[in-house]
C-alpha cells in the first residue's frame, strides 16, 4: 500500500473502533468454500472487473460456479457514483447478473442518514448517475448549500471543485459525507490509483468537519448484506481489498477471502496485513486457465 492509503484505512479502522484481527490465513479454491459456507457476499470493482468493462480472468466461471449452487448471493460495493438499476444493467452486459435486492450499497445507505442528520441539500462530488441516491433521500443539490454539507461519492475532477468543498467545509457546522470510503483502486494494467476516499481525507485534513463515512470498511453495510438474508447463515465475504472488503467483513463477524495482485499487490500482502492487524482467513486462488476478458 501507499504510504497514504495506509494512513486513510488507519483512521477508518480508529473511528470504527476495529480490534485486530488475526487468523491462520489458508490457502483455498472455490470448491472449497461452496463446501463450506452458506451464502456468499462479494466485492465488484476489482473483484469481478475493472474499467472499461475488463473482466478479471476467473471472474465470469467464480460467478457461474456459485450461482450454479444456488446459494444466496449479494453484492457488497462502494459504487456510490452508481444507480442501482444502472448496476443491474452493467452487471447483465458483463454477463455476472445480480438483481437489485442482491446489491447491497453505500449509496443506499445515505437516506437514512439524511433523514437522522435532517440534510435537505449539500454540495454534491460525484458522477451523474450517484445522484439518484441524493434524489432519493429529498436532499436537493447547491454550490453553496446552507447547511454546510459536502457528499463525496468520487473524487472532484476540476480546481473548482476542490476550492469550493474547501469553502464550505471551513464554515462553522460543516459536514463531509463520503458515500465511497475506498482510498485506491486497481486499473485494468496492474496500477493502482488514489480515488474518493483519498479525495476526501485530504478535505479533512484541512478543513476537519464533522465527517460520516459510509459503506466498507464500516459495520452498517455488512449488516444490512446479513439482514437481507433469508435466514442466519455461514457467509464468506470475497473481494480484493484488504481494508475495507476484508477487514470490513471480519470485523461485522464474516469470514472472508482475498483475491491477491488486483488492490492488493501480493508482494506487499503480509506487510499490510501487519501493519493494519488484519489477517484474512483465506486467500483465495481462482483456476489459472481462464483468461481476461474486454466485453
Amino acid at each position: 500500500m501507499e504510504a497514504f492509503e495506509r494512513e486513510i484505512y488507519k483512521h477508518y479502522f480508529q473511528v470504527g473502533g476495529f480490534r485486530p484481527m488475526p487468523n491462520q490465513t489458508k490457502t483455498v479454491d472455490l470448491d472449497f468454500l461452496l463446501e463450506n459456507y452458506e451464502a456468499f457476499f462479494f466485492d465488484a470493482f476489482g473483484t469481478f472487473y475493472c474499467r472499461d468493462n475488463f473482466l478479471y480472468p476467473g471472474a465470469v466461471a467464480m460467478y457461474q460456479k456459485v450461482r450454479q449452487s444456488g446459494k444466496p448471493m449479494r453484492l457488497v460495493t462502494n459504487a456510490a457514483s452508481s444507480a442501482i438499476e444502472k448496476m443491474v444493467e452493467h452487471l447483465a452486459q458483463l454477463k455476472i447478473p445480480f438483481a437489485a435486492s442482491e446489491i447491497i450499497s453505500s449509496g443506499t445507505l445515505f437516506e437514512n442518514l439524511a433523514k437522522e442528520q435532517k440534510i435537505r441539500e449539500a454540495f454534491y462530488i460525484g458522477k451523474e448517475d450517484g445522484k439518484a441516491h441524493l434524489m432519493q433521500a429529498g436532499v436537493s443539490i447547491s454550490d453553496s448549500p446552507k447547511e454546510n454539507t459536502v457528499i463525496i461519492s468520487s473524487q472532484g475532477k476540476s480546481e473548482f471543485i476542490w476550492e469550493n468543498a474547501l469553502r464550505i467545509l471551513q464554515k462553522p457546522n460543516a459536514k463531509l459525507i463520503v458515500l465511497n470510503p475506498d482510498a485506491w483502486a486497481p486499473r485494468n494494467n496492474g496500477n493502482r490509483e488514489g480515488v474518493s476516499g483519498c479525495y476526501a481525507h485530504r478535505l479533512f485534513l484541512e478543513t476537519h468537519p464533522q465527517v460520516f463515512y459510509l459503506g466498507k470498511p464500516f459495520r452498517e453495510i455488512f449488516e444490512k448484506a446479513k439482514n437481507s438474508l433469508p435466514q442466519k447463515m455461514k457467509i464468506i465475504m470475497i473481494g480484493d481489498t484488504l481494508a475495507t472488503d476484508i477487514g470490513g467483513a471480519m470485523n461485522a463477524g464474516i469470514d472472508a477471502a482475498i483475491l491477491l495482485g488486483r488492490n492488493q499487490p501480493e508482494k506487499e500482502f503480509q506487510a499490510d496485513s501487519e501493519f493494519l492487524q488484519v489477517q484474512p482467513k483465506y486467500i483465495l486462488q481462482l483456476r489459472d486457465d481462464a483468461t481476461a476478458i474486454k466485453i
